[in-house]
């Protein structure tokens, strides 16, 4: 009978060792591709020879996508527990679609900005 309970509480235990180690697996880093352009997903900063708004946009993305890097890697490094690091990334995620949001806003209020004066009549080749 000693040796059925030994072995239940062996096997109990290691049941509870595969739940944890299922539950370290379960953080999930967010990667950059989530939260750029597709056209940007690789962006490397370039200097600026010529200020085309391509190159500019290119070079958003590139210091953000560093950004989002050295976040992810301070992350790792600060991170104790599997809880913490899931809530860093969480805390990383969020601010990048914070990031987002906020630029969508500032280009639709540009865009709206535009409108209005066009149909104000405040561009003479309309």
């Amino acid at each position: 009978m000693k040796k059925y309970i030994i072995l239940s509480l062996f096997v109990l235990a290691f049941i509870g060792i595969s739940a944890d180690s299922a539950k370290a697996e379960s953080v999930i880093e967010p990667q950059w591709a989530e939260f750029c352009p597709p056209l940007y997903e690789n962006a490397v900063f370039k200097p600026a020879k010529e200020n085309s708004k391509r190159n500019m946009e290119n070079n958003y993305w590139a210091l953000r996508k560093a950004k989002f890097e050295k976040s992810i890697t301070e992350c790792k490094v600060i991170s104790k527990t599997q809880s913490e690091l899931g809530m860093c990334y969480s805390r990383v995620a969020n601010l990048e679609r914070n990031k987002n949001n906020q630029r969508k806003e500032a280009q639709y209020e540009k865009n709206d900005k535009i409108n209005q004066q066009i149909r104000d009549g405040g561009y003479w080749w309309y």
